[in-house]
Parts: C-alpha cells; sequence; structure tokens
C-alpha cells in the first residue's frame, strides 16, 4: 500500500546550501522513515506569493518535471539508501536549486528461509574460507591471512586439496568467482584482484579497485563485489570499469557486513559477516528478499578453534547450496525451503 505523507516539516536541510536570498523555499512533506514504494510530498512556497513557472527533481539520476506547487514525488524505482534531491525552481529564466536528504529503507519484511543438511563432507581446517564456487563436482576455493593465502582446486566429496597455488605474503586473499574459463580472485586491503586461467591456476592478468575487496560473483554480466559495507559495485569484468553501485536494505535500515556472495537464479546470497546469518538479496534494488540463520549448523564438539560461518556456492543440477566457515573442518551440503 502507498503512503502520502503530510506532516508539515522542513526535514535533512543541508547546511552547505543557504536557502537565504531565495526566492522560494520548500518545505518537506513526508515522515523521517520513508518505505520503498511510499508517495512522499514537498511544497514549494514564497514569500511573496511567486508562483514558479517549473519545478524538476532530481534524484538517482532520474528527473521528475512539475507545474504545481505540490510536487509529488514517487520512490517504487529509487534505490534504497540515503538520497540527496536537487530540487531546482524555475522562474522566467532564472533558477534556484534547494537540496533534501532523506532515506528509504525496503517495504519488504525479509521471508525466513528454513534449511535442511543433505550431505556433510570434510574441509581442509586450515582453510580460512573467503571465497567458495562450485563446478561439476570441485570447489574452487580463496583461503585468506597474511602469509598464508591461497587459491585451491578441491574434491567436493572428500575434500581433499588438488592443487594449491600461494599467494604473495603480501596480500590476504578474499573472494573469487568464474567468468568462463578464468577465476578472478580479490584481495582485501591490497586494491589489488587476479585473473587465474581456471585449469592451470596460471595468473593471466590483475586488476585494481578503490574499496577494500571482500566477496565476488559473477551474474553473467558484471562482477558484483562487496567491500564490507552495505554496498554492492557492478563492474565491468573486461575493463573493471565501474558499472553502479546499490545500497543494500532491509526493512530496518543498513545491512551492512556483505562478505562472501554466490550469484543464484537473480539473485545475490551473501554471508553478514560475523554472523550465522547469509541474506537473499534482489540486486535490481537491493531489497533483502530472505534470510538464512545457520547457527548451530557446526556441532559444539568441531567448533573450536573456529572463526564464523562463510563460503556459499551452489549446485545448478540439483539447486543445493554447500557452505563452511573460516577454517571450519565440515562443509554441508544444505537444502533450502521455505517453512510452511
Amino acid at each position: 500500500m502507498k503512503r502520502v505523507y503530510l506532516i508539515i516539516a522542513v526535514l535533512f536541510t543541508l547546511v552547505a546550501c543557504s536557502e537565504k536570498g531565495k526566492q522560494f523555499s520548500v518545505t518537506s512533506l513526508y515522515k523521517k522513515t520513508i518505505y520503498s514504494g511510499d508517495t512522499i510530498s514537498f511544497e514549494i512556497t514564497s514569500k511573496k506569493n511567486i508562483v514558479p513557472d517549473s519545478v524538476v527533481i532530481m534524484v538517482d539520476g532520474q528527473s521528475f518535471s512539475y507545474i504545481n506547487t505540490t510536487c509529488v514525488l514517487p520512490t517504487d524505482n529509487l534505490q534504497m539508501g540515503e538520497k540527496t534531491l536537487s530540487i531546482y525552481t524555475y522562474r522566467k529564466g532564472k533558477k534556484e536549486v534547494n537540496l533534501r536528504s532523506m532515506r528509504i529503507l525496503s517495504d519488504l519484511v525479509p521471508a525466513q528461509l528454513k534449511y535442511e543438511v543433505v550431505a556433510t563432507y570434510n574441509h581442509d581446517k586450515q582453510s580460512y574460507t573467503q571465497g567458495l564456487q562450485y563446478e561439476n563436482g570441485y570447489f574452487y576455493e580463496s583461503a585468506g591471512l597474511y602469509d598464508e593465502s591461497s587459491l585451491r582446486y578441491v574434491d567436493a566429496k572428500s575434500g581433499k586439496v588438488l592443487r594449491k597455488q600461494m599467494l604473495d605474503s603480501v596480500y590476504f586473499a578474499e573472494g573469487i568467482t568464474l567468468v568462463g574459463d578464468s577465476l578472478f580472485q580479490l584481495t582485501w586491503r591490497e586494491q589489488t584482484g587476479f585473473i587465474y586461467n581456471k585449469r592451470t591456476f596460471e595468473q593471466i592478468g590483475s586488476f585494481s579497485y578503490p574499496t577494500e575487496g571482500w566477496g565476488m560473483c559473477y551474474n553473467g554480466t558484471h562482477l558484483i563485489v562487496s567491500d564490507g559495507s552495505e554496498y554492492l559495485y557492478f563492474y565491468d569484468p573486461k575493463t573493471m570499469a565501474l558499472h553502479h553501485k546499490i545500497a543494500v536494505y532491509d526493512n530496518l535500515g543498513a545491512v551492512s557486513r556483505l562478505n562472501e556472495l554466490e550469484f543464484v537464479q537473480g539473485f545475490v546470497y551473501a554471508n553478514i559477516y560475523t554472523t550465522d546469518k547469509i541474506v537473499k538479496i534482489n540486486p535490481s534494488n537491493g531489497k533483502v528478499a530472505a534470510e538464512i540463520d545457520f547457527t548451530n549448523l557446526l556441532p559444539q564438539q568441531l567448533s573450536e578453534d573456529v572463526d564464523v560461518l562463510n563460503g556459499i556456492a551452489w549446485n545448478p543440477t540439483n539447486d543445493h547450496f554447500y557452505v563452511t566457515g573460516k577454517l571450519w573442518p565440515r562443509l554441508y551440503e544444505v537444502r533450502l525451503y521455505f517453512q510452511e
């Protein structure tokens, strides 16, 4: 249901934009908490009762035009998160600009997915798992920590490491993903990524990025990268040019500490660092569609000297997921389902 807020209050006026000497002022007609799909309004007024010729609101690269003094702005197609709105008021060839800010939350309450453990496999307890990718009965795994970072090729059923490529000690390995016959790997704070031949692990390229590197997946068009914040970054894998980014939100606020990523049937699944939770994200708008709580997945008797849940891989042949953690001795094949 769409809501129209008519509480008159000037909210979130940016200090940098002084309104002294301007013909027009802008009154925000909305509450602090705005959900995607809400309709919000702005009233354009003047002490001299001057009526603007037109008004244009710019937000998220979109423009909305008005000829009335009450400007109704839909939020259906706006991204989640903090927004700065530029409100342009035109009168006899002159333009004034007022800035307003707002924060849009998701209108969805995340569904709670359940899981069933289908199988349990051995996992190298020396692997500080940062990235996991499944293909045809094998895992590509990225293990982190300085002086210990590596890229691995692992037999899924036995957990045996069949191939291992160490990284230079100055790099802390992070997320990985497959793009055709190439394997992309991030590093944490070094702002450097590597590209390998997936069959030989020969390094065939490198790339840079301006943030920390945490998780990565591929949607068939873009590399999707997390940096520990609430943002997902979409890069062109050929040029590593940033195409766009989105903020991830649920109905309560920003969902940060996004870590290991996996792209599955149009959605991004992400580990939430330091928790036992994985969230399912709609990459078109940043809304969290569902979440899965894996608390107690690893039995207490096996949890000594382990770190947090991390690592998501998907098997397209049976729609099962594989999950593990940093320094975990086990890897689990699970089936996700909605609780009736």
